[in-house]
């Protein structure tokens, strides 16, 4: 007779400290397998530790060092924190960064809701980011304690304001994972306005709040203390006078950890099962308008023109590439067009530099081959020669971005009243887009970043190419500082003998200038891609 083994007891359900663990393996042996793969992937990791201890540090002893050399620092301790979250809320927004370890590749292991969301939370809080964060939190702790009694209070308000920092991130990402996913326009118009508005606060918030008079400064403090970092920031200044006060501080500032625990959690396993809205894939084919019509002559025939017409209509579609234009073009204008208008003495020079506009093609086109990773893919593989596929993608940027060559100079024409340097404007313009586009396709094809298919549609990838491919922005740009440099000091003396005639002749020479640019971007790219076709292709495919 079998005598049927003992029925065994259901497994224990892990503990919240073996899923951090586990998930914190898991991250650094992502990263650690990333480093030693090697090429431009394991490059990018390194620049991204270093990077994110460097800023880190500094920043940690800036703050530090501000906090004890001011004569007033409680209400800068009081806004420091509300500022470093709205900051992230803002990069989260703006960047929409994904999770490091995708949750679609988890979705189907036996995890509760609860360990998923702290595995994620884990995975966040690890890399990079988690070590700036926590660098600058230390700056914070370190400008505010003295004593003993302090520390005991500093460290608990510490470790709330990195949770803080930690679930606001991430539940801001998940929240605009939910509502582009649901709304995609009204995605796309939140993240538009919120760029503009986050570089606007960026320019003139800090210097603003520095330039009050004390009382003031204490009165915008109070309103701040009503916020949950606001709370945190008062437990840092009462920390050492009124440590007791201060723990109640620490109270309610974390308050709504939970909440925003729960709400994570909940949007995790909502992001998981979340669907497009069907209007975003519809395949029937759009009826092209008359800018559309232009637009596509503007790309020409034959292969160039086929790919570069598939670039601009790709580009304008997808979310994530329709708001790198957008914002790119609207930052990229301001940097230029604010400082030139808002001097004391603003003259003919604000018509030419508002055709500067290689920093807005940059911005919106230094990822023009990561983010068309799928079509650029086929392409490749039906045998077009790198050349071909450069060519147009360099067509394409000018296409999109030739609007900013008039634009900008209208806007500052406008705004001072030389018309009669308008002309003049335009063609420096129209130099800047041929160097901004050569500038653009060389940076995408040395640092291209996939973006994925992901839980937010919105996002760039998670894959530490941003520091690389920042550093290689600088190089381009300053690149084009020294190839412009000689039109530009050529301009500035023709505008200081008030000649519209020579200014108007030395403007349309930059236009030589502008196209040798965009040859040797070309060239570059087309050179970068034959060498490294593999490589390249692996880059711009998106990982699932």
């Amino acid at each position: 007779m079998n005598i049927p083994p003992p029925p065994t007891a259901p497994p224990r359900p892990a503990s919240t400290t073996s899923i951090i663990s586990l998930f914190a393996r898991l991250r650094w042996r992502l990263l650690r397998g990333t480093i030693r793969s090697g090429g431009a992937q394991s490059v990018a990791s390194v620049i991204g530790f270093i990077a994110a201890a460097g800023v880190g540090t500094i920043g940690s002893i800036l703050i530090a060092v501000g906090l004890r050399s001011t004569d007033d620092p409680e209400p800068w301790v009081v806004m420091l924190p509300v500022t470093l979250v709205i900051v992230v809320v803002a990069l989260g927004v703006i960047a929409g960064v994904s999770q490091p370890v995708d949750p679609r590749i988890l979705g189907s292991e036996p995890l509760s809701d609860r360990q998923l969301a702290t595995g994620l939370l884990t995975t966040s809080a690890c890399g990079p980011p988690g070590i700036a964060a926590t660098l600058l939190g230390i700056g914070v702790f370190a400008g505010t304690v003295d004593s003993v009694v302090g520390v005991l209070v500093g460290l608990p308000a510490l470790v709330a304001f990195l949770a803080t920092l930690l679930l606001v991130s991430r539940t801001t990402i998940n929240l605009l994972g939910l509502l582009t996913n649901r709304f995609p326009r009204l995605g796309q118009v939140l993240i538009g306005l919120s760029s503009l508005g986050f570089y606007g606060g960026f320019q003139f918030v800090p210097q603003a709040f520095g330039r009050l008079d004390p009382a003031t400064r204490r009165e915008v403090a109070d309103v701040g203390r009503f916020t949950p970092p606001g709370q945190i920031g008062q437990a840092f200044a009462d920390a050492d006078d009124a440590s007791l006060a201060a723990f109640g501080h620490v109270v309610l500032g974390a308050l709504w950890l939970p909440l925003l625990a729960l709400v994570f959690m909940v949007t995790t396993r909502r992001v998981l099962l979340a669907s497009a809205s069907s209007g975003s894939n519809d395949a029937s084919t759009p009826r092209i308008t008359l800018v559309g019509r232009l637009a596509k002559w503007a790309c020409g025939s034959g292969e160039v023109g086929a790919i570069a017409w598939r670039s601009v209509r790709t580009r304008m579609r997808h979310p994530r590439t329709a708001l790198e234009t957008f914002i790119g073009a609207g930052i990229g204008l301001a940097v230029v067009l604010v400082p030139a208008l808002s001097r004391d003495d603003v003259g003919a020079s604000a018509v030419l530099v508002g055709g500067a506009v290689q920093l807005s093609v940059l911005f919106m086109a230094g990822n023009s081959i990561g983010s068309d990773g799928p079509a650029l893919g086929a392409e490749i593989m039906c045998g077009l020669e790198p050349e071909v596929i450069v060519a147009a993608k360099v067509r394409s940027v000018i296409v999109v971005a030739s609007p900013l060559a008039v634009l900008g100079p209208l806007i500052a024409a406008g705004a001072t009243g030389e018309w009669a340097y308008l002309p003049a404007g335009v063609a420096v313009g129209s130099a800047g887009l041929l160097a901004g586009a050569g500038g653009a396709i060389a940076q995408s094809t040395f640092v291209p970043i996939a973006v994925p298919e992901s839980d937010n549609p919105l996002a760039s990838g998670d894959s530490g190419n941003g520091l690389l491919a920042a550093l290689v922005l600088a190089a381009v740009l300053l690149s084009l500082a020294i190839m412009t440099l000689p039109f530009a000091l050529a301009l500035i003396w023709a505008l200081t003998v008030d000649s519209v005639l020579l200014v108007t002749a030395f403007a349309l020479l930059t236009l030589a200038g502008g196209w040798l640019a965009m040859r040797l971007g070309r060239r570059l790219a087309s050179r970068r891609w034959r060498n490294g076709e593999a490589e390249l292709y692996a880059a711009i495919i998106p990982s699932t």
